[in-house]
Parts: structure tokens; sequence; C-alpha cells
């Protein structure tokens, strides 16, 4: 496998024309990458808006150089994307999806949402995972927690208002007045101080005695997994989202769920068996979710003891890395080996030793 890496940082200062000969200049080297050494596939990583158009361009290059490719949607805003686009975008939009070899989505209902918009897509479902390392962590939390809140942000303002976060803070004070046992952790902040000066405005102390709402930035990936462990509930009321690994790092760590019922987030939660699904921007149905949740420690415990075991089930990336393997294998064109013929990690392995295989799959990745 070799990556072709099309990421950049943003710069919202570069003109228009300077980004058209820096996307030229990657799709000329991108074509001669195709041409370096004989390629099986190209998988291409897409989100939407821009960044799914230049993706498109990727794939379109790949199909006329005769390589077949496999997109994979990773946005939780792809529907809204296609639906506010023009006409020429829109079918342009579904020739990309219909005309790839396959078309890769993290969820059931993401497939059928995909399915709504290009009936001729060929859709397979491949869901985000963790690692059995990071689950193993995550679980290691035990049983008895205190009636601890958690909500995790992206460190930016406007994506924070997508992730849910003006909601919370609107049904904080009045569910920390009513549960004074209950602790908040606010992480991912871009502003902790703005937030803190805004909480003592609606009567709550962070300050006080005995502070209960702790106002955090972004936290790196230890920091978040012992937040995980020692909270009982995981609060995402997010307005869009494809399969966030938030819910399923929560999951792992055993967590009570109140979340939005959006993208893939109501078939993570088996629609209501391992968390409170509630509409986006419903500020009562949250702030009541919540509350049930903290008169309930029993409820909370079941909820952590299903998605727990769901994780496990479900989402671990051996489980994962089966399903992509055996796309990759029908991407290609080669036959898909069955549980009973072996197993599949062992089907592209460095020379294919073994196999009544030709040489090993060689795609390109472009993220």
């Amino acid at each position: 496998m070799r990556l072709f890496n099309t990421h950049r940082v943003p710069d919202p200062s570069r003109s228009f024309l300077t980004r058209l000969a820096y996307q030229s200049g990657m799709i000329r080297r991108f074509r001669r990458e195709l041409k370096t050494e004989p390629l099986d596939l190209v998988h291409v990583k897409t989100s939407s808006g821009i960044n799914f158009h230049q993706n498109a361009l990727y794939a379109l290059v790949a199909r006329l150089s005769g390589v077949p490719v496999l997109l994979q949607i990773h946005s939780g805003r792809f529907e809204t994307f296609y639906r506010g686009s023009v006409l020429p975008l829109r079918v342009w939009i579904r020739s990309t999806l219909s005309r790839c070899r396959r078309v890769a989505v993290l969820s059931n209902s993401w497939a059928q949402r995909v399915a709504t918009i290009a009936p001729k897509a060929r859709i397979r479902v491949v869901p985000n995972g963790l690692g059995e390392d990071e689950a193993a962590r995550l679980g290691s939390g035990g049983e008895i927690r205190p009636n601890q809140v958690f909500f995790l942000g992206t460190g930016r303002e406007e994506l924070n208002r997508d992730k849910g976060l003006e909601d919370v803070l609107s049904v904080l004070p009045e569910l920390a007045r009513k549960h004074p046992q209950s602790r908040w952790i606010l992480a991912g902040l871009q502003n902790a101080e703005e937030t803190y000066a805004r909480l003592r405005r609606e009567g709550i102390d962070p300050e006080g005695k005995e502070q209960r709402v702790f106002c955090r930035g972004p936290v790196d990936h230890p920091e978040k997994w012992d937040l995980l462990r020692a909270s009982a509930i995981l609060v995402l009321p997010s307005y869009f989202e494809n399969m966030p690994n938030i819910l399923l790092e929560g999951m792992a760590a055993g967590l009570g769920v109140v979340a939005t019922d959006v993208g893939a987030i109501p078939e993570m939660l088996g629609y209501g068996e391992g968390g409170l699904l509630i509409p986006p921007g419903d500020g009562p149905a949250l702030a009541s979710a919540l509350d049930r949740l903290l008169c309930s420690p029993a409820l909370v415990r079941a909820q952590g003891k299903r998605n727990r075991t769901v994780v496990v089930r479900d989402y671990s990336m051996s489980i994962v890395e089966r399903k992509l393997e055996a796309l990759y294998l029908e991407v290609a064109g080669w036959p898909v080996l069955s549980a009973t013929e072996g197993a599949p990690s062992d089907a592209v392995d460095a020379t294919g030793a073994g196999r009544d295989m030709p040489a090993p799959i060689r795609p390109v990745s472009g993220a």
C-alpha cells in the first residue's frame, strides 16, 4: 500500500488561482503515481463540500487510468451537502458515486441515505473501530463511578456549536442545582475561561468550595481516556455526525449516553438500548434525558454494560480490518475467501505466499 497524501493546512488567504494551480499540480502528480507500477485499486477517502469535489477528481483520474476505485465517505454532513448543491453538482455527485467500483460507508443507516442519493451505487458498510488495546484500557475503570457527565468538543468554536455545546450550557445550570451530587466535565473548549464566566453569570460558581463543573481546552488521548473512565454519562447533542469515535470510546468505557438521533448514532446505541436519543436542538428533551440518567444509576449501568459488549463484539479493529480486506479483494476482482478457506488477514500478506493469487494488492490511498 502506498499513500498519496492530498492534505495541506487550510489557509483562507490563498487566492482561487493559487488553489487551482495547486490542485492541478496534485492531479498531475497523482497521474504519474498511477503509472509508476501496476496497481490493483485506489482507495479514496472523502468528506463533503469542496473536499468531495477534489477527491472526486482523483477518483475520476484513477478510473480513466483503468484502476478500480473504492470511495469511502466519512462526513456526517454528506446528505445535507448533496441536497444543498445545485442541479449540475448533484448530477456530478451521483455520477461519481455510481461509477466507482464500490462506495464504503460507516453504517447501515448511511448506506440507506447514500442509496437514496445514488441508487446505482454499489455500497458496502465498513464501520469505524477501536483497537483491542484501546478498548481494554477504556474498560478498566471499574463499576463504581460518580455521577459525572462528560462532553467533548473539538477545540474550535464553530465546530463546538455543531457538537451541541450551546445546548449543554443552556441546561447545565438547572441540572447542576437539581443534582448537587453531579459533576460536569466540558473538554475541548476553545476558551475555557469564557465558559467559566458564562456559568458564573448563570449562578454556578465553578471556583466554589466544592467545584463540580470543570472546563478544559483540547485534551490528548490519554487524558481523554482518563476522563471517560472516571465518568458515568456521555452527552453528545450533535447536530451532524457520521459515526463518532467519541461514542465508540464512551461505549467501550461502559458509559450511559444521551445523544441526538443523527448519523449512525441510533444504530450504534441499538435505537435506544444503549442510550437516550433526542432530536438535535431540543433543549427540553436534552434536559429531561440527562435528568433521567442522573436519577437512575441502575439505568446508566445497564446502558454501559450493553455498550461495552457491543463495542467488543461489533466494532473491534480486527473486525473492521477483515471487512476492509474483504472489500479490497472484491474491488480488485480477486476471490474473497470464506471463513472455511482461511483467515482473511492471511489473504493479502506481503508476499502472497501460500495463496493461489497474483502479487499482493497495491492500492494507492488518497486522503
